[in-house]
């Protein structure tokens, strides 16, 4: 059989079933979209994850209060208490190994935000100026917390751009 034989064999059977010929073209275009978006959905995902904990860093160490007993049943853990908060020297002892570069203590809470009439419930995070090289943050507009010792709270404060919005209207 030569090949223009089998191209006209093949058109006239696409030219006598159209409909079904059309069918199968369509069926096949979204076979292939669905295979095509569905990949693109899983690597974009994969990516936003391996973004989100390369934005940690490689040398990154966070330690959280916990207990310092292995066994038995506390009352405070059902509740969700730990037996010792970490304090700021905790944070400065850490500082003190030759392995440690940077130490960025960060205190998280709930407060009311207010400018005049506006009022809004915020998240907080207390910190130091080490927090933005740390965490590999940048600032859009403005300027970071002032450099200083994690010991001596100064009244400032970086907001949002929502909340500068929200409250300031700028």
């Amino acid at each position: 059989m030569k090949i223009t034989d089998i191209l006209q064999f093949a058109m006239t059977s696409l030219n006598s079933a159209r409909s079904r010929s059309l069918l199968m073209i369509v069926a096949m275009s979204i076979g292939v979209a669905a295979v095509v978006i569905l990949t693109a959905l899983g690597e974009g995902a994969r990516l936003y994850v391996v973004n989100q904990f390369s934005s940690l860093g490689t040398n990154l160490v966070i330690v959280f209060p916990g207990r310092s007993e292995t066994a038995g049943v506390n009352p405070g853990m059902l509740i969700g208490q730990t037996p010792r908060d970490l304090v700021l020297d905790d944070a400065m002892a850490v500082l003190r190994s030759s392995a440690v570069r940077r130490m960025a203590p960060l205190a998280i809470g709930a407060a009311l935000a207010s400018n005049g009439p506006l009022n809004r419930e915020i998240m907080l995070l207390g910190s130091t100026a080490e927090l933005l090289a740390i965490r590999h943050m940048t600032m859009g507009q403005g300027q970071f917390l002032p450099v200083g010792p994690p010991d001596a709270a100064s009244p400032v404060v970086v907001l949002g751009s929502k909340i500068k919005q929200e409250l300031f209207g700028v």
